[in-house]
C-alpha cells in the first residue's frame, strides 16, 4: 500500500533558474502564454497574457508582452540603446541602458513564478525518465499536488485547513503538467501547466463557479546561431536620452537630446525667443 511518505518521496525540486544560467543557453527564443480564468468576485481577476523574447546576448534582445489583447511592453535593446514603449499606438522612447542589465531575463523567469504561485507548498515535481528537446538532454518532471498535511489525530487536513497551515492564499484543487529541464544548464526548455484552485476569500462558500482555472505554457528554442535584432525606423521613436552640453553661462547642463541620432528631437535653447 502506498503511504503518504512514499508519495511525498517521489517528488524532488529541480535546480533553480537564474539570469546567469540562462545566459549559458546562448541565443534563443522564449515564448510563453498564460491564461487565467478568474472568479466572479474578482479576487483573482481573469488574465490572458502572451510574451516573447528574442535573446541574442545580454545587451542585444527584443521583448514583447501583450495582456488581454493590448500591448503592455515592447522593448528592443542594442548595446547601450534601449527602445521601449507600453502602447502599440505610441512611439518608442530611446533611452540609455545600463551595461550588463539582466532584468529582461528576469521577466521571463517571473512569468513561471506567477503561474505556479497559487499552488505554493502543494506543488510537487515528480521525476520521470530523462529525454531530449531539440537534441539537448533534459530531465523530465511531471507536476502534481502533493498530499495535504496530516493533523495530530492522523486525519488529512481539509483544503481550507491545509491552506492555513501552509500560509497560502488559495486552496489548490487540481494540477497537472510537465517540465523539461536542460541538464547542462539547469534551465526549463519546455513547461506546461493546467490547474484549478479556489481563492481563500470564497473557500467557505464552496461555490464551484468561484474556481480559478490556470493554463500556462512556455518554451525556449535554441537557435544555435547569432540572432539579428533590428532597431525601429527613425520615424518610430523619440530620443529620450540626456547628454551634458555647455549652457549659455558656460556651465554644463542636462536635458538636451542627442540631435545627431536618428529620430531625435532637439531641445529648445532656453535663451531662444522662438
Amino acid at each position: 500500500m502506498l503511504t503518504e511518505e512514499d508519495a511525498v518521496a517521489r517528488y524532488e525540486l529541480p535546480p533553480p533558474n537564474s539570469p546567469g544560467t540562462l545566459q549559458g543557453l546562448g541565443p534563443h527564443l522564449w515564448e510563453a502564454s498564460f491564461d487565467r480564468r478568474g472568479d466572479k468576485q474578482g479576487i483573482q481577476a481573469s488574465r490572458d497574457s502572451v510574451a516573447r523574447l528574442v535573446w541574442a546576448e545580454l545587451d542585444n534582445y527584443q521583448y514583447l508582452q501583450i495582456d488581454d489583447g493590448a500591448l503592455v511592453h515592447d522593448e528592443i535593446r542594442l548595446d547601450r540603446d534601449v527602445y521601449r514603449r507600453t502602447r502599440d499606438d505610441s512611439l518608442y522612447g530611446l533611452f540609455r541602458g545600463t551595461p550588463g542589465d539582466s532584468l529582461i531575463l528576469q521577466r521571463s523567469l517571473i512569468a513561471w513564478e506567477q503561474a505556479i504561485a497559487p499552488f505554493a507548498g502543494q506543488l510537487g515535481y515528480e521525476r520521470q525518465e530523462d529525454g531530449a528537446v531539440e537534441g539537448r538532454a533534459v530531465r523530465v518532471y511531471r507536476l502534481g499536488l502533493t498530499p495535504r498535511p496530516t493533523l495530530a489525530d492522523g486525519s488529512q487536513a481539509s483544503p481550507d485547513t491545509a491552506a492555513n497551515l501552509m500560509g497560502i492564499v488559495t486552496s489548490p484543487i487540481a494540477l497537472d503538467g510537465r517540465v523539461y529541464i536542460d541538464i547542462e544548464t539547469g534551465n526549463r526548455l519546455v513547461a506546461e501547466l493546467e490547474g484549478r484552485y479556489v481563492p481563500r476569500g470564497v473557500v467557505g462558500g464552496k461555490d464551484p463557479t468561484d474556481e480559478v482555472l490556470v493554463s500556462y505554457r512556455e518554451s525556449r528554442s535554441l537557435t544555435g546561431v547569432p540572432v539579428e535584432i533590428l532597431p525601429p525606423r527613425a520615424a518610430e521613436y523619440v530620443d529620450r536620452r540626456t547628454v551634458r552640453v555647455p549652457g549659455p553661462d558656460g556651465r554644463r547642463r542636462r536635458g538636451s537630446a542627442n540631435s545627431e541620432r536618428p529620430g531625435s528631437v532637439p531641445a529648445l535653447d532656453p535663451d531662444d525667443d522662438r
